[in-house]
């Protein structure tokens, strides 16, 4: 596939020289800063909101996987056979690492192997 729906719109990786693995990377991004609810015609689009006290850390970080697993396999549709994985970041008591893998799909059908560490900053992703 040849970049997201609105970079082909709007011909923004033509004209940006972006990569398709740049390409589903800025749209994870914009994904992630999305919270479920925040857009009127798909509620369920981007991730649920992470400040809920009552959660310990270790079901925080599974909420937090889980999250993100079934935003990307609802909403990009170029990776198929999504994991999210915590992986844990040292002296970070406020962050938390993370470990993407999936099949990135080509225009052809065809898949290979693709991943992103992100650490994930109060309510804010960086890819790392």
């Amino acid at each position: 596939m040849a970049g997201s729906l609105f970079e082909r719109l709007t011909g923004a990786n033509a004209a940006c020289g972006l990569e398709e693995d740049d390409s589903i990377r800025n749209h994870l991004l914009r994904m992630f800063i999305a919270r479920q609810g925040s857009v009127q015609s798909l509620p369920d689009y981007g991730l649920p909101d992470l400040n809920d006290l009552t959660l310990s850390r270790t079901d925080l970080i599974n909420a937090t996987c889980k999250g993100i697993k079934e935003c990307i396999t609802a909403y990009e549709p170029r990776l198929v056979n999504v994991e999210v994985t915590h992986s844990p970041l040292p002296d970070s008591t406020f962050s938390m690492g993370l470990h993407i893998t999936a099949e990135a799909l080509d225009e052809y059908g065809n898949t290979r192997p693709w991943h992103w560490d992100v650490r994930l900053e109060g309510d804010k992703l960086r890819g790392r």
